[in-house]
């Protein structure tokens, strides 16, 4: 299993509507579909193929959010989100929990603190057309968390169209100390010798149709001594009315034993426990708005620097039809080809992996 890059944003803290209640607001989004994947390639052999009922274009989710105005400019906010499964009733992931923070809000900024969003994620759903939870989009291939527990971001003001996010996280896998014993030298048991710290930069502008954000980051690699894994990762937009064109580029290098999964599967992949982790992971995307309709394209690559011919590359093609400003309709389909020894399959939000092939149909409504 791969390990994944942790990023940390909470752009959602900062919307308007958020900040303009002075009580509980309960929100959420409820999606439901028709999911059918299927194919091999590359070293995706014997995968089954699959139909299913479930979230198809979006995460499913219901939350509470509020603030309290303190005076003098300065607000105290909160947000509770908790994912769902629709279709079996059931949570994602552990306790459910989306993101989960309080903080303060005022002249200087917003500072949250609790178990938050991935800036990198984040910037990943915001440049790609499909969002990240589409089996068209190319974040099924990528390789970070979603959220990192024990996190605190800052938020500044904007600034002629810039703002500027920092954030951090003290263990990002779990309480601090869970993590001493899964390095591949044990750490004494207690203490904050193997906690996965992350820290964060993300530098953002935005000035009517162009949209450009810059992220910086470096954590440590689990299951090894003292090596860390550091990304930087670049996306952009323009909307030009008849056409919103997107994309963004990603390198991820590693020190020295690195590379993901540990020696034994490092091994496996006929590599030395000298081997350093690189990936360069791009998409371009483009979304057509046709009065109800909207049409949607991504090509996209993950480029692996680390194994030998374990390249893939991704197509996903998609269209919404409006119904309201709350209801719509989703079509997506995307295709994956690997290489010799590559292994990517289409997913979705609550992380399937079966198949090359990938169509979903259905219905989403937020509230």
């Amino acid at each position: 299993m791969q390990k994944k890059l942790i990023a940390l944003a909470v752009a959602a803290v900062t919307s308007g509507a958020a900040f303009a209640q002075t009580n509980v607001t309960i929100y959420g989004n409820v999606d439901m579909g028709y999911m059918f994947r299927q194919g091999n390639n590359g070293a995706v052999v014997n995968s089954p193929s699959q139909h299913a009922l479930q979230s198809g274009a979006s995460q499913s989710y219901i939350g509470f959010k509020g603030v309290e105005d303190l005076g003098n400019g300065l607000k105290a906010l909160f947000d509770l989100q908790y994912r769902i499964n629709p279709d079996t009733n059931t949570t994602i992931g552990g306790t459910g929990a989306g993101h989960q923070y309080v903080g303060l809000t005022g002249g200087f900024g917003t500072a949250v603190a609790g178990y938050l969003d991935g800036i990198r994620f984040g910037i990943y759903g915001k440049y790609s057309p499909f969002g990240n939870y589409s089996i068209a989009s190319l974040t099924s291939m990528t390789t970070q968390y979603d959220r990192a527990a024990n996190a605190l971001a800052y938020i500044s003001p904007s600034f002629s169209g810039f703002t500027v996010i920092l954030a951090t996280a003290t263990n990002t896998q779990g309480n601090e100390g869970s993590l001493n014993s899964s390095h591949l030298t044990p750490k004494p048991s207690g203490g904050n010798t193997g906690d996965d710290r992350l820290l964060s930069a993300n530098l953002i502008y935005a000035n009517g149709p162009l949209s450009i954000d810059l992220d910086y980051e470096t954590t440590r690699a689990v299951g090894y001594d003292s090596d860390r894994l550091y990304v930087a990762t670049a996306g952009a937009s323009y909307d030009f009315g008849v056409v919103k064109v997107s994309g963004l580029y990603d390198v991820i290098k590693g020190d020295v034993n690195s590379f993901i999964g540990g020696n034994t599967v490092g091994a496996a992949f006929g590599l030395s426990p000298t081997q350093k982790y690189d990936r360069r992971n791009w998409f371009v995307g483009a979304t057509v708005p046709l009065g109800k309709f909207s049409v949607m394209g991504m090509f996209g690559q993950v480029k692996d620097k680390t194994l030998s011919d374990a390249d893939a590359w991704k197509i996903g093609v998609g269209a919404r039809y409006t119904l309201s400003k709350r209801t719509e309709l989703y079509a997506d389909y995307a295709h994956i080809k690997n290489d010799t020894n590559g292994r990517y399959t289409v997913g979705n939000n609550i992380g399937d992996s079966i198949g090359v092939n990938g169509l979903a149909m259905g219905i989403k409504h937020s509230f």
